[in-house]
């Protein structure tokens, strides 16, 4: 039996979000020569998820790490963008939402819109790629129930007051931390003299 794994489980080992891994696969499918399916898996509670079979998986894996090589610019990402909360059909069920890390929040939006035209944009934080996963925990750690696909359904407040609680005990995200007179990061004396 072939075995397979899904989108979430490359985000994971990527350490990037699952549209990430969406929308980067659905762009490179043709040029890498891989085909996703749709599977029912352990954790899918009888849902159909996204995967890639392990080679599949294994050459996008491998691709997407290699980032000394040049790739199309659309394929490279930021570690800084936003973590948002988007209404997917705010008329009919206010209370569903898409959360989830973009590198433009406009773009994104867009993205949703070609399936749900009347989706809105309610909350967005600057936000390191880093944090993506954690952020998700924190902003869905209780009172809401996972639709599917970072998709929840919860009250609208709620999520924004957790978002609000994690987003502001985070520093900024460019924030660098000072490098110790020790660091072997430092610029050394000779390179300093160079420029």
């Amino acid at each position: 039996m072939e075995n397979f794994r899904t989108y979430k489980e490359i985000a994971n080992q990527l350490k990037v979000g699952v549209d990430t891994v969406r929308r980067h696969i659905e762009k490179m499918k043709k040029e890498l020569g891989i085909t996703p399916t749709k599977r029912k898996t352990k954790t899918s509670s009888g849902a159909l998820v996204n995967c890639l079979n392990i080679n599949d998986s294994n050459l996008f894996i491998n691709y997407f790490e290699t980032k000394d090589k040049p790739v199309e610019e659309s394929f490279q990402y930021s570690r800084f963008g936003f973590f948002y909360l988007i209404q997917l059909i705010p008329e009919f069920d206010p209370n569903r939402v898409k959360i989830g890390f973009a590198d433009n929040v406009e773009k994104r939006l867009q993205e949703h819109k070609t399936s749900s035209p009347t989706a809105k944009l309610v909350k967005s934080w600057a936000c390191k790629r880093s944090w993506d996963q954690a952020a998700m925990d924190s902003i869905t750690r209780e009172n809401c129930r996972l639709i599917m696909n970072e998709v929840y359904e919860g009250d609208i407040d709620a999520f924004i007051k957790r978002g609000e609680d994690f987003f502001s005990v985070m520093p900024h995200p460019k924030t660098k931390t000072e490098l110790s007179k020790y660091s072997p990061l430092n610029p050394t004396e000779e390179k300093e003299s160079d420029v």
